[in-house]
């Protein structure tokens, strides 16, 4: 059961490569300085791609290529940071969900507080939150919090 008297020593930043996640991490990178805190930048690499039909040797390929790039992208972020003297680290689960991807990693690893954007895209509910981030909301057992583009 997570303290909320406890101020959060490790903040989890699930990172989709969107001004959404952009707003989420600088968001994530304000409280850490405040509470010297620590931050793990987090994708979560589903099925995007279809590769029935394609021999286990390509559709390995595929897989590992999407790895490299997620790597390659959250290490710039990371490197374009660096001087801000907050421990990030970039961590990359595999999961066909995105919420259940973000929701195990962050039960797993303790996390403190969840800081995540919203694209809020569709249906009532979602249209406020969108569908990975009311999932989050919903299942986490940690603090969650939601950053949204000021923008109209």
């Amino acid at each position: 059961m997570h303290d909320p008297n406890r101020m959060p020593n490790t903040i989890l930043v699930p990172y989709d490569f969107t001004n959404f996640g952009d707003l989420a991490f600088e968001k994530a990178m304000e409280i850490a300085k405040k509470f010297d805190s620590k931050v793990i930048l987090l994708t979560v690499i589903g099925r995007d791609t279809d590769t029935s039909g394609m021999s286990w040797e390509r559709a390995q390929e595929i897989h590992d290529e999407s790895e490299n790039k997620a790597k390659a992208d959250l290490n710039k972020i990371k490197n374009s940071h660096i001087v801000e003297n907050v421990p990030i680290s970039i961590k990359i689960v595999h999961n066909p969900s995105n919420s259940d991807g973000i929701l195990s990693f962050a039960e797993s690893n303790k996390i403190d507080l969840i800081v995540m954007g919203s694209h809020g895209r569709s249906g009532f509910k979602k249209m406020v939150l969108g569908s990975i981030a009311s999932s989050v909301v919903t299942k986490a057992k940690c603090p969650v919090m939601i950053v949204k583009s000021t923008k109209t």
